[in-house]
């Protein structure tokens, strides 16, 4: 314990790597700001004649002009871009440059800029970056002298429950001595190889955290605490837009459902001697088709997939397509066959939902049906909603007594009439 004091002790007083660098930064630009003026107040005395009634005085003076308007904001700039190349623009305390990166800290950037700098600046070999995704979990991504990647999904580290409460209550980062009497959490700083922790907290809830390999001294906490803070937002803006986006696509998707399955759906309702059939709004959960078989006789199918979402439109005007199709092909001859077919597409569709049907056949004066489903019935209008089919048989109804209605849930969808001689 006194061994890891001294140490402690130690890299206080010693620069970190990124303290050595912004001193030798510093040193290398003032030391060439004051060979500029020398060389340039040399230069200008060595040309003003001598003879000159105060000539030292006068080259001073446009010396110091000269360095003051020229040379000063010259070596402003060429230290902000040394700061940036070799420093970091997130880390420099140029009050322009950092506004400048602030406004392009996004979350690109904090993968791949950000969090590189934030290892450097504790003085550490290696650092681990977990950032909270639109699912809910933890993406990590590593950094080892020099070499960052993303952790493959296989090596995904969870992060407990537990652990991330510990975080929370660590608002201003956490060392491995922290959890020396907690096993739990000290096994967490284990598996992340870490000795120090620092967490990404916005609104009390936790969007990530950073974990070092070195404890930094207070003044990288500090730095990191800023850090901290922006890259929090960063990832709370990133989860934001995954959300508003995918809300779009999925209207989109919706949209783009709608119009297929209008465009799918045939719905023709054919023309027969005595028949007037009616067709009521549909629900995006049922569809009808309309269709001759071999023989010559009309058929029809109202087909309810179980589920009401729009994207059912496509799947259901795909199967009643499949039986339009067959049906131009002369391969149905009647029920059967209908049947069968619809049976078949749902299953190599792996359909694990129940699924209602009536397939119709309509004669000269009585339409013969066949129902599948308890939230379909078939009622006479003008017999107080008599039923008139019974549910798995095959059902004849004479149109004589009146027009027939096909509801499903409560709501009609299809209405015959037959009136003789109508079409006469």
């Amino acid at each position: 314990m006194n061994l890891l004091r001294f140490k402690l002790l130690l890299k206080n007083f010693l620069p970190s790597s990124y303290q050595l660098k912004v001193s030798l930064t510093t040193i290398l630009i003032r030391t060439t700001y004051i060979g500029i003026v020398f060389t340039t107040y040399y230069f200008v005395l060595k040309h003003i004649p001598r003879n000159m009634a105060y000539h030292l005085e006068l080259a001073l003076v446009l010396v110091a002009a000269t360095s003051i308007v020229v040379f000063l904001p010259l070596m402003e700039r060429f230290a902000k871009k040394l700061r940036t190349q070799f420093l970091s623009e997130y880390l420099t305390e140029d009050a322009e440059s950092f506004r400048q990166a602030i406004k392009q800290f996004n979350y690109d950037a904090l993968v791949k800029h950000v969090f590189p700098d934030m290892v450097k600046i504790t003085a550490s070999h290696s650092g681990t970056m977990a950032l909270l995704s639109p699912n809910g979990t933890f993406e990590f991504h590593t950094y080892f002298r020099g070499r960052q990647k993303k952790l493959s999904p296989t090596k995904e580290i969870s992060v407990k429950l537990n652990f991330q409460d510990f975080l929370k209550s660590k608002k201003n980062g956490a060392s491995v001595t922290d959890a020396i009497y907690l096993p739990e959490i000290n096994n967490d700083f284990m598996e992340l190889h870490a000795n120090y922790i620092y967490p990404f907290l916005f609104r009390e809830k936790l969007f990530g955290f950073l974990a070092v390999s070195n404890i930094p001294n207070p003044e990288a906490v500090h730095t990191l605490s800023l850090l901290a803070g922006q890259s929090a937002l960063t990832i709370h803006n990133n989860i934001l837009s995954f959300h508003i986006s995918e809300n779009k696509k999925y209207r989109k998707e919706a949209e783009y459902a709608e119009r297929v399955q209008n465009l799918l759906e045939t719905g023709t309702i054919p023309e027969l001697p005595g028949w007037m059939i009616k067709a009521y709004p549909r629900s995006h959960g049922n569809l009808v088709e309309f269709f001759q078989v071999e023989d010559g006789s009309w058929f029809f199918v109202v087909l309810n997939a179980g589920r009401t979402y729009q994207h059912i439109g496509i799947i259901l005007s795909y199967i009643l397509g499949v039986v339009y199709t067959q049906s131009q092909l002369r391969v149905l001859k009647g029920f059967t066959d209908i049947k069968t077919l619809i049976q078949t597409t749902f299953q190599k569709l792996d359909w694990k939902d129940r699924y209602e049907l009536i397939i119709g056949k309509m004669g000269y004066s009585e339409l013969y049906v066949i129902q599948e489903g308890l939230q379909f019935h078939i009622t006479r209008e003008s017999h107080n909603e008599e039923v008139v089919a019974s549910i798995g048989w095959k059902n004849m109804i004479s149109m004589e007594k009146g027009p027939i209605l096909i509801l499903h849930a409560g709501k009609p969808i299809l209405k015959f009439t037959f009136q003789d001689g109508a079409f006469g």
